[in-house]
């Protein structure tokens, strides 16, 4: 298997149940740098509702928030002794309106594949497909892999990304300003 840092520009991050448990440079110049999030926000759904910045990346911020909580209903159903799912629900659902009402809904998504539109103060807006591939030693972690269709604007974009997180030797710090 070819490691993940060797295989750029493909971002990826590894997370059971939305919570970000590593990353390479690129996932931090498309998203945010999570190494300036305390470890218990490290979350993506937390960031998703709780960090102003994540409405300005996602194009379609609306539905990725949907998805979100799709994404935590079908794993707090799958998992509902986990006390860190039950924490998180809990304090999105006292924090913040528009995850409650969306936790009203009755829809679930399965958390293999998608593809969703995220902007670069830089590189513009990328459209990308997302995969998660399971790991085999433990089925609740994945490992999120953000690629774009070869020949693309948002292919050449992610290039260009992976050539400039090359050259800075670590995470990309992200502003709202």
């Amino acid at each position: 298997m070819t490691p993940v840092i060797s295989i750029p520009p493909k971002p990826a991050d590894l997370n059971p149940a939305r919570d970000i448990l590593s990353w390479n440079p690129m996932a931090a110049a498309l998203l945010i740098d999570f190494s300036g999030i305390p470890e218990r926000n490290r979350n993506y759904a937390w960031m998703v509702f709780s960090d102003p910045a994540m409405k300005v990346i996602h194009a379609d911020w609306k539905n990725t928030a949907h998805s979100c909580v799709a994404m935590l209903r079908t794993e707090a159903g799958r998992n509902s002794q986990d006390p860190r799912m039950a924490t998180l629900v809990g304090e999105l659902s006292l924090r913040d309106d528009g995850f409650r009402r969306r936790r009203g809904g009755r829809h679930i998504a399965t958390r293999n594949r998608g593809s969703k539109v995220l902007r670069d103060p830089v590189a513009g807006e990328l459209a990308l497909d997302r995969d998660a591939l399971a790991c085999a030693n433990d089925p609740d972690q994945q490992l999120v892999v953000w690629t774009a269709e070869p020949g693309t604007a948002s292919h050449d974009a992610l290039r260009i990304l992976a050539s400039w997180t090359a050259d800075t030797q670590g995470a990309v710090s992200r502003t709202t300003d």
